[in-house]
């Protein structure tokens, strides 16, 4: 009876389609190959194929055998659908689908998928530019990212990867790149109030998101967002538009994020609930007017689906939040606050730390509408008078520095440092390292300067002659570039006297090098008899 039944599943599938070959084994396997793509099925698998060129259509009657489909081969005028009522696990082995219509995969089970990403395979996904399609690769029921290997969709449409129900990005998962999306990068949610199957969690893996018309990462309506582990690397670039989004609540226990919001009243991590960071580290640059690193809403609408909240937890994740922004006013009053962090309700924090370092004309780094309740851990605002906004260049080069005020070494926690071409600031230290921006490739002389965040008093830096040059690194966290906030202190006594005047010449007769880096007085790059001119001049 079970050779009778396998043979009248072979024919089924033979009639099917004649590029559908029945043979034994476990795995279904799909290979696309330019304008065709074939099937192998085994004959015992209650699955049917439909082929059209290198469109494939398979369609699984079982309710209790986990099939594998295994994805292989390259087309650029392809597709696949997988109908069924049963889990199932995808195997992406090597496999390269553009569309030309529709999803590239559309997988219409409304169970548990497991995508597996094959160890050392590169894996492309691309949906049509027209059709009724919600992503590049979706899912009507909830998938399961594992496996090692490396993943890069495309929204040309929607969404690049949606979810009708909860996503998860497993411990074991490689890599996933989105690489644009006309909506939202990834996207899941069931649109049902406390449903369980509602929620986005990343336990592992790097996520990397670019170039998205909507959100990076939205949990939909009601959707819970759980951040585990892994890494997520977040880039905002639309108006209005969010890095994380959570209808819900966001938890964050591990894992790092990193978050770059470029767009105009854009914001880093929004929820519309509540959100607690116990562990992990979050960093978010905020460089566009009206933006936020960190909103938490309180919803009040009728039509919201959850009400109230607004609150944020801090408990422990380490933050480092770098708002380059400025607020939005019009006829000098502000419409719209750029921040650093902002919460409706309570800010509630017990551990961790939160730095957060402000450049620009912002009246509020970090702000609570109703009251912030502090058990622990450590806050530091750090602010700076000079606007830099690092989106507005192409070219960067890095350098790493030290500080000496007045003679003395001085902390970099207690000043901002900024590089200097022409009168723009283009780059602000972080710690001892700077990234330095321009639009020119070389040429330009950097220029310094120093903001004590206690007393606002600004210094004029000075160092051995630097330039910008296109990648280039000067200084090393070893033996960094220093530099000098007291103009003239040749033997760095503190103060700038005759001894100062002897000590450059010594200097210019090769008599000694040591504070060589601070010997050209009047800035033409070489150390000369017009240096002692020049530095006669500013002798008090």
């Amino acid at each position: 009876m079970k050779k009778i039944l396998s043979l009248i599943l072979s024919l089924a599938g033979m009639f099917c389609c004649s590029n559908v070959a029945a043979t034994e084994g476990d795995i279904i396997d799909i290979v696309f190959k330019g304008s065709t793509a074939t099937v192998s099925i085994p004959a015992y698998a209650r699955v049917t194929a439909t082929i059209n060129g290198a469109n494939v259509t398979l369609t699984s009657t079982t309710e209790k055998e986990e099939y594998v489909y295994r994805l292989s081969g390259s087309t650029t005028d392809g597709s696949l659908v997988i109908n069924g009522k049963y889990k199932l696990t995808l195997q992406l082995n090597g496999v390269s689908i553009t569309s030309t219509y529709g999803a590239a995969i559309d997988v219409e089970c409304g169970k548990r998928i497991a995508v597996e990403i094959v160890k050392g395979t590169t894996n492309t996904l691309v949906d049509g530019t027209v059709g009724a399609q919600k992503a590049a690769f979706y899912f009507k029921g909830h998938p399961e990212f594992e496996g090692e290997g490396t993943l890069n969709v495309t929204g040309r449409v929607g969404h690049a990867i949606s979810a009708k129900e909860y996503l998860q990005l497993k411990q074991s998962l490689g890599t996933i790149n989105i690489l644009s999306a006309v909506k939202d990068g990834i996207h899941c949610g069931k649109d049902e109030i406390n449903s369980e199957n509602c929620y986005f969690q990343i336990s592992g893996g790097v996520v990397n998101i670019n170039n998205v018309g909507g959100d990076c990462i939205d949990t939909g309506d009601y959707g819970v967002m759980y951040i585990k582990g892994g890494s997520i690397n977040a880039n905002v670039t639309t108006a209005e538009a969010t890095g994380l989004k959570s209808d819900s609540i966001i938890y964050m226990s591990a894992g790092e994020l990193n978050i770059s919001v470029m767009a105009q009243k854009a914001e880093g991590i929004r929820t519309n609930y509540d959100a607690l960071f116990t562990g992990g580290t979050v960093r978010v640059n905020v460089g566009a007017n009206g933006a936020k690193a960190i909103k938490s809403k309180c919803m009040t609408k009728s039509s919201a689906p959850v009400k109230n909240g607004g609150m944020l937890h801090f408990d422990g994740t380490e933050f480092e939040l770098n708002v380059y922004g400025n607020d939005i006013k019009d006829d000098g009053v502000v419409t719209t606050n750029c921040r650093a962090v902002s919460a409706d309700a309570d800010i509630t924090r017990s551990a961790g730390t939160i730095e957060i370092f402000a450049y620009g004309d912002i009246e509020n780094a970090c702000n609570t509408d109703t009251k912030e309740i502090v058990k622990g851990g450590e806050f530091n605002l750090h602010r700076a008078p000079w606007n830099f906004y690092y989106g507005n260049y192409a070219l960067d080069m890095t350098a790493y520095v030290s500080l000496q005020i007045n003679g003395k070494p001085a902390s970099l926690s207690d000043y901002a440092i900024g590089a200097f071409i022409g009168l723009s600031c283009t780059g602000v230290a972080i710690d001892d390292y700077l990234r330095i921006y321009s639009n020119e490739s070389a040429s330009y002389d950097i220029t310094w300067k120093a903001y004590e965040y206690a007393t606002g008093k600004v210094y004029d830096l000075y160092t051995n002659h630097v330039w910008f040059s296109q990648g280039h690194k000067w200084g090393s966290p070893t033996s960094p570039l220093v530099l000098h906030g007291l103009k003239g202190d040749i033997n760095r006594d503190n103060k700038v006297d005759n001894k100062d005047v002897e000590a450059l010449r010594d200097i210019i007769l090769g008599l000694r090098s040591d504070t060589y880096d601070v010997a050209d007085i009047n800035g033409d790059h070489k150390i000369s008899i017009a240096d002692i001119t020049a530095l006669i001049n500013v002798l008090p």
